[in-house]
C-alpha cells in the first residue's frame, strides 16, 4: 500500500508582518491513522524571510535533489544545489537551484501510549509520518529525516510504503 499526497498549501494561510517577513500555513497529508488522506494536518506559521517566496511541493522518491549545507551567519542552511536532469525533482518542474530547504515529512518510531489498563499488555511502538523542521539543524540530521521514507509506517489497514516526500522551501527573490 501507497500512502496519497504529502503537501497542499494553504492559500489562505498566510500572514504578513510589519517588517515584510510573512508566516505561511500548509497542510500535508500524512497518511497516518489520526490524519487520513482525506483529512491532511496543518503545520501552522512557518516564518519566511521578507522578499521571499514559500515553496510546497511533494516529490516522489527518488528525489533527484543534491542538497548542499551552508553557512549563513551564526547558522548553516541546507540548500538545493542540483536538480538532476530527467529525475523527479526535474519533473516536478517547481523547485530551483538555491531554495533553502524549511521543512520535510519524516518517518519517526513513536512509543505507545501507556495506561494503567495496559501494563500487562503494552501497545507496540510505530512508526508514523510527521514534519520535521529543517532550521538550525544539522546537515546529516536533516537527511537522515529525508531518507527515513524508506522505512515503512504503521496504519490500521497494515503497513504504508512512503512513496513521496513533501518538502517546504523557501526562495529568496534576490541574493541567494
Amino acid at each position: 500500500m501507497t500512502t496519497g499526497r504529502a503537501v497542499w498549501l494553504a492559500e489562505d494561510g498566510r500572514k504578513e508582518a510589519p517588517d515584510g517577513t510573512f508566516s505561511q500555513d500548509f497542510l500535508f497529508d500524512l497518511g497516518v491513522p489520526k490524519f487520513p488522506t482525506n483529512s491532511p494536518a496543518p503545520l501552522r506559521e512557518v516564518m519566511f524571510n521578507a522578499g521571499s517566496e514559500a515553496v510546497a511541493v511533494t516529490i516522489d522518491r527518488p528525489l533527484g535533489l543534491v542538497f548542499e549545507e551552508k553557512l549563513d551567519g551564526l547558522y548553516t542552511k541546507i540548500v538545493v544545489e542540483e536538480i538532476v536532469p530527467g529525475g523527479n525533482a526535474d519533473k516536478a518542474g517547481v523547485l530551483q537551484v538555491g531554495d533553502m530547504l524549511r521543512v520535510t515529512t519524516a518517518v519517526f518510531l513513536v512509543p505507545g501510549v501507556v495506561d494503567v489498563t495496559a501494563w500487562l499488555n503494552p501497545p507496540k511502538a510505530s512508526n508514523c509520518k510527521a514534519f520535521f523542521v529543517c532550521d538550525k539543524q544539522n546537515f546529516d540530521k536533516v537527511m537522515s529525516a529525508i531518507q527515513s521514507h524508506v522505512v515503512p509506517v504503521d496504519t490500521p489497514d497494515g503497513v504504508a510504503t512512503m512513496g513521496e516526500v513533501g518538502l517546504v522551501l523557501e526562495r529568496r527573490a534576490s541574493g541567494r
